[in-house]
């Protein structure tokens, strides 16, 4: 992600171009389909382009296939073999086009990762192909991580993807419209034309209907035929071929059927095998028209090439082809074999009718263009690595293939959950309801928030205001496109305040909105505040009662489907609002977005992921960027105010409360924020003093030691002063609490959980065993021998242990 100090790191000329290493796996295997044809066009304009120093990575043995083509091109860039250790020794960014790289070029940390994904057909629809061709383009899909640059050739293979991965952001996948290519243009040669129907086998002076593809399964080819001999059934003075070029495929047994099934028409069908690339202009333009009937594609090539070559073209309406011909193609369903004869009467019937569809043809093609696919890919992977550079130095260890996780996570209803374990981005947590009644101070606090698009002015206090809503102007959002309110309140900060607004201001997703509270402040904040009088939505000046007072004055007037509080001296990620709304979007029923933020060290940035929140964080705390944290109104509603008798873990107690009420949480560690270090909630003794008094007012029956034995025993944030050692026999100290407390279930939950995530057992050094995880043995023996005395309690532990260990 950026920094938004400088949104991007700029390139400057002094700046040396990213190394870029280009996978010439499919090069060096020379099998001219479309994936191939992307790579030539567009591996030769990104060796040439001047912001990008490019090195050719050959996998092994690849290096002596690829060498004919490499000369052909005249690809001067060098070259590394997979064997090579240290692959970011030689190059920057990895642009794989197919098939999942080499290990140790995926798990080397240093490089960029990026690949082009055509489609998921193969996911799917295996039954379109082979167990293995399915299998590795699963191994492919599965190989992309959380930081993988990704391209996608059609709107429809994004979608498709995001499905399938719901944790990969639609912000790392980028959609690059292909091309029909400089060679394709229409053809008025009679001599090359006729030469191309001698070599093909396709009988001179008559018309023909041309369907080029691979000759498989998914192109739907028997229905073509099928439509044709109903053509011709109907029509029996045409002279009309029809011509199937393309290579052998597999699972041909529907269309060697449909040509046995022609009889007396099938000398009519000829099929020529792979045509040359030299020949297809040719072929093209020669056609009477072009018909694609396939049942789903990522992008469908040959349908754009039709059209730069001025031929009228039949398209099936399904998956991506009507990204790529839009209106200017005769579009139906690829069962609709009355349609598609109609079609084919209706074009040889009429030449106007046939120049019109060639007209809207080239001119959609002419919207198309290698050089814009480049480009947008020369862009993208700029912009990315210079984001890549900045990464924080402890993000984690890149996995093989992160997506083998999705199958274990993924909910009935297609969503993924969180656990303990891990999760994954976009991952759910489940809802912990209370099964008992809250107490009275974890209520909701009865007409709180009441929402409104001022402040109310009190009797005898001064209220200064302005911003856009003073003169009229709200902002509204949908479902679709939701508006996000950013709250931030301020006293006495003009050193940072002014990065924050500016922060706001600059999201890469439009709908925003910023509301500002100062707390009355004395040093010339409101003046600051003032010189952004057209940019703030609204802004207002009056005292107030500490942070969470202002706060909870402050959320009330946000307009927005989701709110977040940003403190005046943080400040946004550039596509802090996009991530959110791309996350709570796929999230429904969802209504709280918790986000990683960037923290700022001696140390150098750090990535701070939030933490899954349970009901044992009661106990360990939740260990979450506030200001990560976006909520939809209805979490508001059903949470109830800040406490503001706290200073310091009024938002831990406010994160709590919303679980109790059962709010559903969802989980991202794409960045959002950047957090600054300091200040009030910096103080770790007073936050682990406040922490332990949220646990004692949600759980009353807990004594004053059981509450300290618990915070010491699993509070994440460190040992405060002054706070007795940890139980000496922690194993007892549970047993007794959950002996106690028979009656409490949620109690006992928090406690389990707590421990589950927390412990492990430690074995005296002289039993010469290793330490292993305490809820593989602890657990147990709690259940064994004190939970079963209690059936309400053991059941939800059980529930709970069965839980984790199928995830682990």
């Amino acid at each position: 992600m950026e920094n938004p100090r400088e949104n991007t790191v700029p390139m400057t000329s002094h700046a040396p171009a990213p190394r870029l290493a280009l996978d010439m796996y499919v090069l060096a295997q020379g099998v001219k389909t479309g994936v191939y044809r992307v790579c030539d066009e567009l591996f030769p304009r990104l060796a040439a382009s001047p912001r990008l120093d490019a090195r050719l990575f050959y996998r092994d043995g690849d290096e002596a296939k690829a060498a004919p083509y490499v000369a052909e091109k005249g690809l001067t860039a060098a070259r590394h073999d997979a064997d090579d250790a240290s692959p970011s020794d030689d190059a920057d960014i990895l642009l794989s086009p197919f098939g999942v790289a080499p290990s140790n070029w995926l798990l080397d940390e240093k490089l960029l990762h990026a690949h082009i994904i055509y489609d998921l057909i193969a996911i799917n629809r295996p039954d379109f192909f082979s167990a293995e061709a399915a299998a590795e383009v699963r191994r492919i899909i599965d190989s992309l991580d959380a930081h993988t640059v990704i391209f996608v050739i059609s709107e429809t293979t994004k979608t498709d993807l995001l499905a399938h991965r719901p944790d990969l952001s639609p912000q790392q996948i980028t959609v690059i419209p292909l091309a029909a290519g400089p060679a394709f243009q229409p053809c008025a040669d009679a001599a090359r034309k006729a030469a191309v129907r001698s070599r093909y086998g396709i009988p001179a002076d008559v018309p023909y209907v041309l369907s080029l593809a691979t000759l498989e399964i998914r192109k739907n080819l028997d229905q073509v035929v099928k439509a044709f001999v109903l053509y011709l059934e109907q029509n029996p003075t045409s002279q009309m071929h029809l011509v199937l070029s393309g290579m052998s495929g597999w699972k041909l047994e529907q269309l060697e059927s449909a040509l046995a099934a022609a009889h007396d028409w099938r000398h009519r069908v000829v099929l020529t095998g792979f045509v040359e690339d030299p020949d297809l202009s040719a072929l093209y333009s020669d056609a009477l028209c072009f018909i694609y009937l396939s049942r789903y594609e990522g992008f469908g090539l040959p349908p754009l090439e039709a059209m730069a070559c001025g031929t009228p073209v039949i398209c099936a309406d399904n998956s991506s082809l009507p990204e790529v011909v839009g209106e200017a193609a005769l579009l139906l369903d690829p069962d609709d074999l009355p349609g598609a004869a109609a079609a084919l009467r209706k074009i040889e019937a009429s030449e106007a009718f046939r120049r019109q569809l060639a007209e809207a043809g080239l001119e959609r093609a002419g919207l198309f263009n290698w050089e814009r696919c480049a480009e947008i890919v020369t862009d993208t992977l700029c912009d990315a690595y210079m984001r890549h550079a900045a990464r924080p130095a402890n993000r984690p260890k890149r996995p093989l293939a992160p997506g083998s996780l999705i199958g274990r996570a993924r909910r009935a209803d297609g969503s993924l959950e969180a656990n303990l374990v891990a999760y994954l981005d976009g991952s759910h947590g489940p809802r912990f309801s209370g099964e008992a009644p809250l107490p009275s101070t974890r209520r909701p606090e009865a007409g709180w928030p009441h929402w409104q698009d001022r402040l109310q002015k009190q009797p005898g206090e001064e209220l200064t205001e302005g911003g856009l809503r003073t003169r009229g102007i709200l902002k509204t959002g949908s479902e679709e496109q939701p508006l996000v309110t950013y709250v931030t309140v301020v006293r006495n900060n003009t050193a940072t305040l002014a990065r924050t607004i500016e922060s706001v201001q600059r999201q890469t997703y439009p709908y925003v909105e910023h509301v500002v509270l100062d707390g009355a402040s004395t040093d010339g904040t409101l003046d600051l505040i003032r010189t952004y009088a057209d940019k703030l939505d609204y802004f207002a000046s009056e005292p107030d009662g500490g942070l969470y007072d202002a706060v909870n004055k402050a959320i009330p007037l946000a307009r927005g489907q989701l709110i977040c509080v940003l403190n005046s001296d943080d400040w946004l990620e550039p596509r802090a609002a996009e991530i959110a709304v791309d996350r709570m979007r796929q999230a429904k029923g969802a209504a709280l977005l918790l986000t990683a933020a960037r923290v700022e060290t001696e140390h150098g940035d750090m990535q701070w992921d939030p933490a899954f929140v349970h009901p044992g964080c009661y106990f360990k705390c939740a260990n979450d960027c506030h200001n990560g944290i976006y909520a939809t109104p209805e979490a508001y509603e059903a949470s109830g105010c800040y406490d503001t008798s706290y200073k310091i873990a009024a938002d831990f107690k406010w994160i709590m409360a919303c679980l109790d009420a059962g709010v559903e949480f969802v989980y991202t560690k794409e960045i959002t924020i950047n957090y600054s270090l300091g200040g009030v909630s910096g103080d770790a003794r007073g936050h682990g003093i406040e922490s332990m008094r949220v646990a004692a007012e949600r759980f009353p029956t807990l004594t004053p030691a059981d509450v300290s034995g618990l915070h010491v025993s699993f509070f994440v944030l460190g040992k405060q002063p002054d706070l007795p050692e940890p139980p000496a026999d922690l194993t007892e100290f549970l047993k007794d609490l959950f002996a106690r407390h028979a009656s409490q279930p949620d109690l006992l939950q928090a406690i389990a959980w707590a421990s589950v995530e927390k412990l492990e057992l430690r074995m005296p050094p002289e039993a010469n065993v290793t330490p292993v995880k305490w809820y593989d043995m602890t657990v147990k023996d709690l259940l064994s021998d004190t939970l079963r005395k209690y059936p309400a309690a053991h059941n939800a532990a059980r529930r709970l242990y069965s839980s984790i260990r199928a995830r682990h």
